[in-house]
């Protein structure tokens, strides 16, 4: 038995293959007769054993044959005359990838019914039916090799894709492109965060049949994602029962200690120490699948009962350091995941499949006191609730030999609460670089519902006329948010110290520091409101995949979307059509003989507006931050006291000319918040590439990809925008209503300063691109990626080499270089100074990654893998918190900039004061303050099969990170805590390759 299972995955493991068909889990079984002279008396048959769905088709005149949306799975395939079967093969149905089956019947002859060999029966890696790219891989080859059982470790196997940066959770960046740019699907539903894009719904991975990671090139089917997709498919029922139990262990015990940072070039206070964090997890699944009703209705389950357990540091920001200590458990009923999926084959034409899962879990968190490496007393606790549940159900028909419709529907909800124990400590840190900083009474943060509800519907035909296969559909979801968010003791304070000269800037202006010396203050934001929100997608498509000749095939396909957005209030805030999305590809064989393909494709994708941005900017958020001085600190909540506003002491103007409003409350009308020349995020990419099968083990590849931004969309915060944001193309002309405010260049002018949300009538103004101040968005990719693949059956692996270039100044929906989350409205283009200087490298730039995975099996039954990964470093700038320039349309005191203030101020009017536009800036561009060091990550593991009383067993270890190399992955890159004052924390590291740990696995399968 053994021996079969090994041979069944050396035939159906494809660990790099091309092809994209819809999220789903059918593809074609394509092929031809050849050297027949007449193809009337001829039929073709292809039956799943497993499964028993069989299909019978004629033979066209020109002896080719389509069997269209073919669950995944092994088939035999027969060709018989006058109900004889002359010929048969064997073929695989991978996920997205057709099969291809040639016949010669040149031996037949009129010899009756003799079955005869197949000519040319090797299967090729090479797929010449697509132009996409990307990888396929199975849960079969996954298990040979150590691989974190995650979607972004399978992701990461793909070449040009690259871990994202810690502050986004465990996510992985493509082409260049912002790790929140990204889709992921199960079984055909959409399971992306579509709050703000960062991360994907998943199951367990004994759940999981097969991988897709597509990295460019994708069909007109597909859309949203400016990054890459992750597909993927769930396991089914067969006409055989079968049980497994699978068992996976990592304990703390095997995890090696992490690192520790420091201030002050390593000898001040500690800033980020992961040497305490710990994990220790350990999970069971029971899985069963089989028939309820043989060659008829199948069922696959499972349930995986899990119990975590981490510590780990948190607190502070780039100013300061960690201030608490973490402990995170779930546990039983608490961290349950189920999941089942029913398939009814209907007919043999007609299949519909039901999928369903709940990945709802309760975590507990209790939070202990720290502070330089002591942990101390517990302060606060708090349940996290986390995941929810998802159902969906699809139909295939195939109603004639060349119509096939294809159907979905779906629902996913998900939750994000956290409910603190402690609701009356406010957020307080501590950012002046002090040795005694000062500490809360509690976690701070906020509190309120926060939960996701996305319901789906999909609709797809597909017809082949002639040399044609035309495809068309619509694609429509409605996402449904709540969130409300309210600061816990109704605050949130930031101690700060402001150095001589320094300046504050406040919405009115610059407050400079003229006392003659630093002064302490502590800025106090309140971040409060929330309710309900929504946005609507729809996509409609139309593709043809055109095969001109035996060796050459285009595909042109047509996709337009629209986006449209409401805020709490139920008024519309964003409305797009994107207009017309080229996707354009083409195969050819210049041999003729399948082992070469030259290909290329361009397309243009677009991004929808994240609904991030409607809770931002339609739920009613006020987000208010105010400057004060202070005589004292409450000893028990750490809150000041004696407060004054910030202008009483260095300018005029008291509370109003101390504060930054980053939002208000009143909720603004699409003239408003939309210019109505505004176009979606949008990228542009163009791919050649070539690959040829050297042999039967051996195929290279050499592929060339560009990637440009064509319009970015972000959100400009300026004066001529206040007090609102616009979203704009930055660089463009841009017109918009006003509401109360008007900014003339120089002042208020007639402002009424009573916005409503509603626009004013005639206030509609076009502003130019020079008066807005922002450049023109830009963003590029280049890559050039080798790829070498071996198959052969005791041993196969893949070898990769990306060389990558992406430079821009901006990253795109999100911010890595500040850790800022906000997608589709960070800091970037919300005034012109914070972008004067942003032109360079971009922190997903890796100027080279070498990727090396693979198996093989030295004896009967053992399997040894690997995954090792050489990696450069990414770029770093400095940050500094000054502008040379006062001028309130650029508004260059707010926001990290590119300048740092350099102490000097020379007294040119002999008054004895500085200035603010005497003082001497020095400007340090994007990604010029050096880069990390390189990193290289070795995992290993090992699988023993064996079988006692006719149970399949399995033993297995996995050793991640072997060499327990522990490189810094991410620094500190603000240079200034205040204008003209260092931070003392600047350089340390955030973040490092993962320590040595270890996973232990059993399974058992009858």
């Amino acid at each position: 038995m053994k021996s079969m299972f090994r041979k069944s995955i050396t035939a159906i493991a494809v660990t790099a293959s091309l092809g994209l068909a819809l999220p789903a889990s059918a593809s074609d079984v394509i092929g031809s007769v050849q050297n027949v002279a007449n193809t009337s008396s001829y039929t073709v048959k292809v039956k799943n054993p497993a499964t028993g769905l069989e299909r019978t088709l004629n033979i066209s005149e020109n002896g080719t044959f389509r069997f269209a949306s073919l669950p995944s799975g092994n088939y035999d395939i027969q060709i018989l005359k006058d109900g004889n079967v002359v010929a048969e093969d064997k073929v695989r149905v991978s996920l997205g990838a057709n099969s291809k089956a040639n016949f010669d019947l040149a031996s037949v002859a009129n010899s009756g019914p003799e079955v005869i060999q197949v000519v040319g029966a090797r299967i090729s890696s090479i797929d010449l039916s697509t132009a996409d790219s990307g990888l396929v891989i199975t849960d079969a080859e996954i298990d040979r090799m150590p691989i974190s059982r995650n979607l972004t470790s399978v992701a990461l196997l793909a070449p040009g894709a690259v871990k994202g940066d810690s502050a986004f959770g465990n996510t992985a960046s493509f082409g260049g492109s912002s790790v929140a740019e990204n889709a992921c699907y199960i079984n055909g539903l959409e399971v992306t965060n579509t709050r703000q894009g960062l991360g994907c719904g998943e199951v367990p991975f004994e759940f999981y049949d097969q991988f897709q990671v597509k990295t460019g090139g994708y069909s007109a089917k597909f859309g949203r994602a400016t990054g890459g997709t992750i597909n993927t498919t769930t396991k089914s029922g067969t006409n055989e029962w079968e049980f497994s139990a699978v068992v996976q262990y990592s304990p703390d015990s095997l995890q090696e200690e992490g690192s520790i940072s420091r201030g002050n070039q390593g000898a001040g206070q500690i800033f980020r120490d992961e040497s305490v964090a710990s994990d220790n997890s350990a999970d069971v699944t029971l899985a069963v699948g089989g028939p309820l009703i043989e060659d008829t209705l199948f069922f696959y389950g499972l349930v995986n009962p899990r119990d975590t357990e981490s510590t780990y540091t948190w607190g502070g920001d780039e100013f300061s350091p960690n201030d608490q200590y973490r402990k995170e458990s779930a546990s039983g009923g608490d961290n349950l995941f189920w999941g089942g999926k029913l398939d009814w084959d209907i007919t043999d034409n007609h299949r519909l499949s039901y999928f369903a899962y709940s990945n709802r879990r309760d975590i507990e968190r209790s939070v202990f006191e720290y502070d330089n490496g002591a942990i101390g007393d517990r302060i606060d606790g708090a349940l996290l609730k986390r995941g929810g549940k998802a159902q969906s159900l699809s139909y295939t028909g195939i109603l004639t030999e060349d119509l096939v419709v294809t159907a979905m529907a779906g629902n996913i909800k998900t939750e994000y609460e956290t409910q603190s124990e402690n609701l009356v400590c406010p957020s307080v840190t501590d950012s002046r670089g002090t040795s005694n900083p000062i500490t809360g009474c509690g976690a701070g943060g906020s509190f309120g519902a926060n939960n996701d509800d996305n319901t789906q519907y999909r609709l797809d035909v597909e017809y082949v006329w002639d040399a044609h296969e035309i495809s068309f559909g619509i694609d429509y979801q409605e996402r449904k948010s709540e969130r409300i968010s309210q600061p816990i003791g109704g605050h949130s304070y930031d101690y700060r110290t402001l150095a001589d000269n320094g300046s504050w800037q406040a919405d009115n202006g610059a407050l400079t520091n003229n006392t003659g010396a630093a002064l302490d203050y502590v800025e106090d934001r309140i971040f409060d409101g929330g309710g309900s929100f929504e946005s609507e997608l729809t996509a409609y498509y139309l593709e043809d995949h055109w095969q001109v000749t035996d060796d050459f095939a285009v595909k042109v396909g047509l996709r337009i979307d629209e986006f449209d957005s409401w805020g709490t209030t139920g008024k519309l805030l964003t409305s797009f059509k994107t207009d017309i999305a080229p996707r354009l590809g083409f195969t050819w064989d210049p041999t003729g003989t399948g082992d070469t393909k030259v290909y290329g494709t361009y397309g243009r994708y677009y991004l929808p507006v994240a609904n991030n941005t409607i809770f931002r900017a339609a739920s009613g958020v006020s987000d208010i931050t105010t400057a004060y001085t202070y005589t004292g600190v409450d000893p028990t909540t750490g809150a000041p006291t004696g407060l004054a506003p910030l202008a009483d002491t260095i300018g005029s103007g008291g509370l109003a000319n101390s504060q930054q409003v980053s939002g208000v409350p009143v909720i603004p009308e699409k003239d408003i918040f939309q210019a109505k020349e505004a176009d979606p995020f949008s990228k542009d990419e163009y791919i050649i590439g070539v690959q040829q099968a050297l042999n039967d083990e051996y195929t290279v590849g050499l592929k060339g990809t560009y990637r440009e931004v064509a319009t970015a969309l972000d959100d400009y915060c300026g004066r001529y925008a206040y007090p609102y944001c616009v979203m704009i193309n930055p660089g463009s002309t841009s017109s918009w209503y006003s509401d109360g405010y008007y900014w003339n260049g120089t002042d208020w002018g007639d402002s009424s300063f009573d916005n409503d949300g509603v626009p004013d009538a005639g206030s509609l103004t076009t502003y130019s691109a020079e008066t807005i101040g922002l450049p023109k968005a830009n963003n590029e990719y280049t890559s050039v990626e080798f790829s070498l693949d071996y198959r052969a059956e005791t041993i196969r692996y893949q070898f990769g080499y990306t060389w990558a270039r992406s430079v821009g100044n901006f990253e795109g929906a999100v911010k890595s270089d500040i850790g800022q989350a906000d997608a589709g409205i960070t800091q970037d283009f919300d005034f012109p100074a914070v972008m004067d200087g942003s032109q360079g490298y971009q922190p997903n730039d890796r100027r080279h990654t070498f990727k090396f995975f693979g198996s093989w099996e030295p004896v009967e039954n053992l399997t040894v893998g690997w995954n090792a990964t050489l990696q450069s470093g990414r770029p770093q700038s400095l940050f500094g918190q000054g502008y040379p320039s006062k001028d309130p349309n650029l508004n260059g005191g707010w926001g990290d900039t590119f300048y740092i203030y350099t102490n000097e101020c020379p007294d040119t009017n002999g008054d004895g004061e500085c200035q603010q536009d005497e003082k001497i800036y020095e400007q340090h561009t994007r990604g010029t303050a050096g880069r990390t060091p390189w990193t290289f990550n070795l995992d290993l593991s090992a699988a023993y099969d064996f079988t006692v009383s006719d149970i399949d067993m399995r033993a297995t270890i996995n050793v991640f990170n072997v060499l327990n190399s522990q490189e810094m992955t991410s620094a500190n890159e603000h240079y200034e805590q205040n204008e003209g004052e260092v931070n003392s924390y600047y350089g340390s590291a955030y973040t490092w390759q993962a320590p040595r740990s270890v996973r232990l696995g059993f399974e058992a399968r009858f």
